[in-house]
């Protein structure tokens, strides 16, 4: 079997319904391809359906529970692919050009980016409601907010063989302190590049109000770990409210 051009690595936890709409829209998109690394780190529900979808190219992987960085971790390590792109099991992407428009950027060594919505579900009050996050990614501004989408960066593999993994000691910040990693190490960031990311914001999302506290030590965490001037803790919604355009 041919390397892929891409690894998609979409890392569950007992959700399968919103699994299962993650995955239509990886099936959905003009771009073929790619391989598919479905990372269980649940009962094993999200493994069976990607299994019982009979979708191509795909590694089915369970962790044992082992913690969503781990899973991540686990997943860029079955990857075989050039590069890589995360879509988380609640998120989607909502236009089938998303890749095709993403890849068409000619850079073979740097991170791409995309923009998109965060839409309220489940039990909010505001379910059905949506947000415009504009993704936004520069030496200087990174190191004040995460403004970037797990869901809708894509970037090569390689990366992972000069820098290491993910931190598995920022549940909550591995990803920005990936992209801090990625710019100390003079990586380039080309985007946004379209907007077909969808974000799902529930009540029991990462950045819920439950999680408050573990957030703030992670992100003292990440602020020490590279020398961060104070920063304020917020989530993409907060930074969609305050830069995006309500619809």
């Amino acid at each position: 079997m041919s390397q892929p051009e891409l690894s998609i690595i979409i890392p569950t936890k007992d959700r399968p319904d919103l699994l299962r709409r993650a995955l239509a829209s990886t099936q959905a998109q003009s771009f073929r391809d790619f391989e598919l690394v479905v990372v269980d780190d649940g009962d094993g529900s999200g493994a069976r359906l990607a299994e019982e979808l009979g979708v191509d190219r795909l590694h089915a992987l369970l962790t044992g529970g082992s913690g969503q960085v781990p899973a991540r971790n686990l997943g860029v390590a079955a990857a075989r692919g050039r590069r890589i792109a995360f879509l988380d099991d609640d998120d989607w992407w909502a236009e089938p050009d998303h890749l095709e428009r993403v890849l068409a950027k000619a850079d073979s060594r740097g991170l791409l980016y995309a923009s998109g919505r965060i839409v309220a579900e489940g039990d909010r009050a505001d379910a059905g409601s949506e947000l415009t996050f504009e993704a936004h990614a520069d030496a200087e501004a990174i190191r004040r907010d995460n403004r970037l989408l797990v869901s809708g960066v894509v970037y090569p593999r390689s990366l992972h063989q000069n820098l290491g993994p993910f931190d598995d000691k920022l549940p909550y910040y591995w990803d920005w302190d990936w992209y801090l990693r990625l710019f100390a190490a003079g990586v380039p960031f080309s985007g946004p590049l379209g907007d077909g990311v969808r974000i799902s914001a529930r009540n029991d999302s990462v950045s819920a109000a439950a999680n408050l506290a573990a957030r703030q030590a992670n992100l003292t965490r990440l602020s020490a770990k590279h020398g961060l001037s104070q920063l304020v803790l917020r989530n993409h919604e907060s930074i969609a409210r305050e830069g995006g355009r309500p619809s």
